[in-house]
């Protein structure tokens, strides 16, 4: 494992440690593969190829679908108020360490521009998340018996 893709999974499960935290996750991953939008890094952008976003781009649409977020205000602002206070920097470092991956590793030369792999980007970024949640899921609470 790449150190990119090592501090990527180090920031997602910092994030995950906060119940909000992994809804936010949770969100990301739902929107990703129920949502039919790009995936990109950085931004969301939009164009002759439809309209592409960011992984917690795809949080915030899905909030928005599932009625967790208002679609009036911007992602930042939602997202900002969704997760407590102190964890909205443990989102920012999740974008800069994902962005990190994504312009190391999925970004090829096409021609003179550079274009992002967007399905392997895809397969990494759900793996990343399903791992994530996966490995911070709260343990289940033995059942007391009275006796």
């Amino acid at each position: 494992m790449r150190k990119e893709e090592t501090r990527a999974r180090r920031e997602l499960a910092a994030l995950a440690t906060d119940e909000r935290g992994r809804a936010l996750l949770q969100l990301a991953l739902r929107g990703i593969q129920e949502s039919g939008r790009g995936l990109t890094i950085g931004c969301w952008v939009g164009g002759n190829a439809g309209v592409s976003g960011c992984v917690f781009q795809h949080a915030y649409w899905q909030g928005v679908a599932e009625g967790a977020f208002a679609s009036r205000a911007s992602a930042k602002t939602e997202i900002k108020d969704f997760v407590p206070e102190e964890d909205f920097a443990l989102v920012m470092g999740a974008i800069r360490a994902l962005d990190a991956l994504g312009k190391r590793r999925f970004m090829r030369w096409h021609g003179l521009r550079r274009e992002l792999d967007e399905a392997r980007w895809r397969a990494t970024v759900e793996q990343l998340l399903v791992d994530t949640l996966a490995d911070a899921a709260p343990a289940e609470r033995p059942i007391l018996v009275a006796g």
